[in-house]
């Protein structure tokens, strides 16, 4: 009986493809495990962030966010380019890139850490004790978690979606649970970036060894190529500290509170647009092995039917967004036209992740390149006389401003490269 539903299913799911021209019943696998946890993630993320409106003061958790911002600075410090780098290549069959690209990432932690030290210190210097607590931790165990996380990647690139499930499962799980503790017992914002950090190191270090153990990756199948282009990637991380910058900016101009409540904002839409990402992230292998051309007959049909599903989903949560607020976060009432406005995200980032992926997928550096220092200075450049001048409204205004350009670009580049268009085609159909 089960065999004749999932023969039925895939019956619906090929026939579909002569509408979606896309390989539905790949789509779906690969999705089903991938939407799985971010589902998963989602509703987690919902009950913890129930847990801090309704627990926390908005000042504790403002601090909270922001000490979180500095994390996602930091992290920008740490090789972030290696894991696309690791997933495109172990997609065309160098395995031996994850034990070769963790080493890599170790090497360079003395940088991000050192950074985040001497923050730590100028904030200890002027009497601000419990930013600072929360910074060493911030120096100590955020390079760390970006390293033992290249697990992930390589079992993207491998297609391994159920086992890349089951692990990020686990630490999802030991992370979500371990904050609710510390949301009722530690009402600190340094105990919850401890809290939050050094159980996310321990998970992620247990489960790359456990993907070590399972898959036993072949060190000798190494294309000495990808460690080079996973610091090419990287390199763009240092103006990409800009994108981080928009809670530290709301926090030194708006205050704590204010910062709560955009936060508060930008929670929902982002969660919701998280639920398409599995589309580019599931697309990035496929894209590594099909050829350039075959790609750029077929991608702007399935761009636009992905438009069309995330439009009608910012639309739903639009709608429902004041329902939710007075329902979930009565604290944060004055956060609902703001997050109405910002639903347009769910749209972008689903745009983003699949354009985001074309250009990886296919090595087209100069490219990327392109992407990443354009979106970080147009970004800054609207964020600072925006917020300003309208406050949050105006950080809202410059998120979405910023990305719709950033997808008409990586679209326009990926059709009109700014190599030769011989040697991409040559690069691209030998990969």
């Amino acid at each position: 009986m089960a065999e004749r539903v999932q023969n039925i299913i895939i019956g619906i799911l090929r026939w579909s493809e002569r509408y979606t021209k896309t390989d539905m019943v790949y789509l779906m696998q690969a999705g089903w495990w991938l939407n799985l946890g971010v589902v998963i993630t989602s509703f987690l993320s919902l009950l913890l962030s129930i847990a801090f409106a309704n627990l926390l003061p908005p000042s504790t958790y403002g601090l909270y966010q922001y000490l979180l911002s500095i994390s996602g600075l930091i992290a920008s410090l740490a090789l972030p380019g290696m894991n696309s780098a690791v997933a495109q290549a172990v997609a065309r069959g160098y395995e031996g890139v994850l034990r070769k690209s963790v080493r890599a990432q170790l090497k360079w932690f003395p940088i991000p850490f050192s950074i985040a030290l001497i923050t730590a210190l100028y904030y200890f210097a002027h009497g601000v004790t419990d930013i600072g607590i929360g910074l060493i931790a911030v120096a100590i165990l955020t390079p760390m978690v970006n390293v033992f996380n290249t697990y992930s990647a390589y079992l993207e690139g491998k297609q391994d979606f159920r086992r890349s499930f089951f692990l990020n499962l686990l630490v999802i799980l030991s992370s979500y649970g371990s904050m609710f503790l510390a949301v009722i017992f530690a009402k600190d914002a340094a105990a919850l970036i401890i809290v939050n950090l050094g159980v996310n190191v321990i998970v992620t270090a247990f489960a790359y060894y456990k993907t070590l153990q399972a898959c036993k990756p072949d060190d000798t199948k190494f294309d000495p190529q990808t460690i080079t282009y996973g610091k090419q990637l990287s390199v763009l991380s240092t103006v990409g500290l800009l994108n981080q910058l928009d809670s530290v900016l709301v926090f030194h101009f708006l205050g704590a509170v204010q910062l709560a409540v955009y936060s508060f904002a930008t929670l929902l839409p982002e969660r919701v647009g998280s639920l398409l990402n599995f589309i580019g992230t599931a697309s990035l292998p496929r894209f590594a092995t099909q050829p350039l051309s075959y790609i750029r007959t077929h991608i702007l049909e399935k761009v636009w039917r992905l438009a069309a599903v995330a439009v009608a989903a910012a639309v739903v949560y639009a709608l429902i967004a004041p329902l939710l607020f007075h329902l979930l976060f009565p604290k944060y009432v004055t956060a609902i036209p703001y997050t109405q406005a910002f639903a347009a995200i769910i749209a972008l980032i689903a745009l983003t992740n699949i354009t985001n992926s074309l250009l990886y997928a296919k090595r087209f550096t100069k490219e990327i390149y392109v992407i990443g220092f354009t979106q970080p200075i147009l970004l800054i450049i609207l964020q600072v006389p925006l917020l300003i001048r309208f406050g949050i409204a105006g950080m809202v205004a410059a998120q979405l401003v910023t990305s719709f350009v950033t997808i008409v670009l990586a679209l326009w580049l990926f059709f009109h490269p700014l190599s030769p268009k011989e040697d991409l085609e040559v690069v691209a159909e030998s990969e």
